[in-house]
């Protein structure tokens, strides 16, 4: 009984942690998702995503600040510090907050689009990459602080 309590008790701030990180992962990669994979009828590259998730932005073993060469292109292309903004419309209510997220990721297709044609470390565009079912290398370290 004890026992059943204490789990309890502890289960319950986690739950409400994770709707707040929700926002900085599943949308986001749903995107990439939607864009790159979803449809890219390969099913090895599709593994790969769904094995890889954050860190087609994001590198392994650091702190989520950290992305790699892919992920400091698109972040050159979205204005401003994207938690900050979320953050600050969480202030303002849910529409508010409602409104920035799907401005956001707005932004984020646009620069997905416009990455496709920078070259990655390897030599080939973006595009080319993912049009031969590559995810991007998590070569090269760039903090978003």
């Amino acid at each position: 009984m004890k026992l059943r309590l204490l789990i309890t008790v502890c289960s319950v701030p986690t739950l409400f942690a994770i709707p707040q990180l929700a926002f900085a992962t599943s949308p986001f990669k749903k995107a990439f998702d939607e864009q790159y994979v979803k449809d890219s009828g390969n099913e090895e590259f599709q593994t790969a995503f769904r094995m890889d998730g954050c860190y087609v932005c994001h590198v392994k073993e650091k702190k989520k600040d950290v992305v790699n060469h892919y992920g400091n292109e698109l972040g050159k292309l979205i204005p401003g510090n994207v938690q900050e903004r979320l953050d600050e419309a969480r202030k303002g209510g849910r529409d508010a907050k409602a409104a920035e997220e799907e401005k956001v990721l707005k932004e984020l297709v646009e620069a997905m689009k416009k990455v496709e044609e920078i070259k990655s470390p390897s030599g080939v565009t973006y595009g080319e990459l993912f049009k031969s079912h590559q995810l991007p290398p998590h070569e090269g370290e760039f903090s978003t602080k």
